[in-house]
């Protein structure tokens, strides 16, 4: 068995990321979009971290780069929940940033869909070359308190 803190820390970022999917859900994605009436990627990934890690919001608004070089994250080999998966701009197409779920599935903004959840095996986001980053700053007080707060229903 893991560290059940850092276990816990990744579920309640899990519980975040669909609590705002249901605030949500049906409306487009928008570039640019850090607020509840449209995300793009990182808006999306920042309003989800931001909630849960008030202290750190300076660090969380920022665009996939800010993400990819940010100091409050490492990169993982293997992902578990709560790690944010990270597409790096190759081939032609943008970099790209979405939240863990669970073994099979993540959740991001995407222009095609807005907020939605992705199967890892996804004819299109299964192909592109992608890694994990796993916060390493973890506040147990945002966790405990949002976590124990907050109700939600899995989709």
């Amino acid at each position: 068995m893991g560290n059940q803190f850092l276990e816990n820390s990744g579920q309640g970022i899990v519980a975040e990321s669909m609590r705002v999917y249901q605030l949500v859900d049906g409306r487009k994605y928008i570039w640019g979009g850090k607020t509840l009436d449209g995300f793009d990627c990182s808006g999306f990934v920042g309003y989800v971290f931001s909630n849960l890690f008030p202290e750190k919001k300076s660090h969380f608004l920022t665009d996939v780069q800010g993400f990819i070089n940010s100091k409050l994250f490492e990169t993982v080999d293997v992902a578990r929940p709560g790690d944010i998966i990270v597409f790096p701009s190759v081939d032609g197409f943008v970099n790209h940033i979405g939240i863990v779920v669970d073994d099979e599935r993540w959740i991001g903004s995407q222009s095609s869909t807005g907020v939605a959840y992705v199967k890892f095996s996804n004819r299109f986001w299964g192909k592109r070359r992608h890694y994990f980053r796993r916060l390493i700053t973890y506040s147990a007080q945002s966790i405990s308190s949002y976590t124990s707060n907050v109700s939600f229903s899995h989709v």
